[in-house]
């Protein structure tokens, strides 16, 4: 994978630390059942951390934004990833269900800055022309990432337990803190007055008053709902209803996880010839695509693997040419409190994740029809928004 020229020790430092949301946020998924063993706690109650996590992401994204334009990206990454290492830590050495939910909230508090912090760089270092190419590289290792940690974490958990696999995240963050600290240099962004509660809430209003703004938030939004539906709630399906083992299910999760990577890079690719409301359209079209072949594959054929392999697959190559798209497009149509705005924008993504997961584990679990339906109907929406707002653009340039 290419990467943009001149900066390549730039571009691994903005990798490393677009990882960690994700490493955090995968790393304790296949510990479910000794940890609930160990604290004493349902399985259910321990999955549910998952929610808490999605939710410091959140949290972390909006706070990130705020602080990053009063001190710079720089500086609130460095400290998210310190934060991230005691969050671990603690986490780690619980003796109670309430001091590691704790830990993991602070991990997520931490950890999940550089969401925000990478693009904020990217918006200062790059020109517009190069950001579309670096923000899909980012989209690639994040879709990448919470397919392979999981199944790593798998391989080392019988020797270290969960608690040293949650150290094993702690020295991860410190490795990026290190790799960080080493291959970027102090940002000249920074220095603005954090606001009042009212300044922030008219920034807030601007923004959504803003078209362009509210388009790529909802499809962001959107895609991300389809996207974290699978990781959250596809083991039941295939594992419980299927009978697939954890590898099975891992190579699935990983084939599927191959359209996002093409998805992103298609997006890079094409970006240097095509403009972004153009690449928005063909994702939309692609992700409908996707939906359709679904819906026809388990009504015509019923359940099975390759019936919801080869749809899904082009479901993530819309949702990996969506996020960049969209990660571009707010970087394109936000000018002034950009750190506060870019967290605004990364919020309402994390909440309606998980949000959206929160009503799917309010209901019995998903088998593959039900599945099919949670992962399809977001990119169904979002495919309506970008026709809409075409439609709209479409006629009002025909009138005279």
């Amino acid at each position: 994978m290419s990467v943009p020229s001149g900066r390549p020790w730039l571009t691994l430092a903005l990798l490393s630390a677009a990882m960690v949301p994700q490493v955090g946020l995968g790393v304790m998924v296949p510990a479910s059942a000794r940890l609930a063993q160990d604290l004493h706690v349902g399985v259910a109650s321990v999955q549910n951390t998952l929610v808490v996590y999605m939710v410091g992401y959140a949290v972390s994204v909006i706070m990130a934004g705020l602080l990053s334009d009063r001190f710079g990206p720089r500086a609130v990454q460095l400290g998210g990833l310190v934060l991230a290492m005691v969050g671990a830590l603690l986490a780690a050495s619980a003796e109670g269900f309430t001091l590691f939910i704790l830990g993991r909230l602070l991990q997520s508090l931490g950890g999940c800055v550089s969401t925000v912090t990478t693009r904020l760089v990217v918006r200062e270092v790059y020109p517009e022309a190069q950001r579309l190419p670096i923000l899909s590289i980012l989209a690639s290792a994040i879709a990448v990432t919470p397919c392979v940690v999981p199944l790593l974490a798998g391989a080392v958990l019988p020797e270290l337990g969960w608690r040293g696999v949650l150290l094993c995240a702690g020295a991860f963050n410190l490795l990026v803190l290190l790799v960080f600290v080493a291959l970027t240099r102090p940002m000249s962004s920074g220095g603005q007055p954090i606001g009042s509660l009212g300044d922030i809430w008219r920034v807030y209003r601007r923004n959504m008053g803003n078209p362009d703004y509210r388009r790529n938030a909802a499809c962001i939004s959107l895609v991300w709902m389809s996207y974290f539906a699978l990781l959250s709630s596809s083991s039941h399906a295939f594992q419980q209803v299927l009978g697939f083992s954890e590898l099975e299910y891992g190579a699935l999760i990983g084939a599927c996880a191959c359209g996002y990577v093409a998805g992103s890079t298609t997006a890079r690719r094409l970006s240097q010839t095509h403009d972004l409301d153009a690449l928005l359209a063909l994702a939309a079209m692609i992700g409908l695509g996707g939906c359709i072949g679904l819906s026809l594959g388990l009504l015509l054929v019923g359940p099975g693997m390759l019936v919801f392999l080869l749809p899904m697959i082009a479901l993530l190559v819309c949702t990996g040419m969506v996020i960049p798209i969209t990660q571009a497009g707010l970087l394109r149509c936000v000018s002034q409190d950009v750190g506060l705005s870019s967290g605004q924008f990364f919020f309402l993504q994390m909440m309606a994740g998980a949000l959206y997961s929160l009503f799917l584990s309010c209901i019995p679990p998903l088998d593959l029809n039900h599945l099919a339906i949670a992962v399809a109907a977001p990119v169904v929406l979002m495919a309506g928004v970008v026709g809409r707002l075409r439609l709209r653009g479409r006629l009002q340039a025909s009138q005279p």
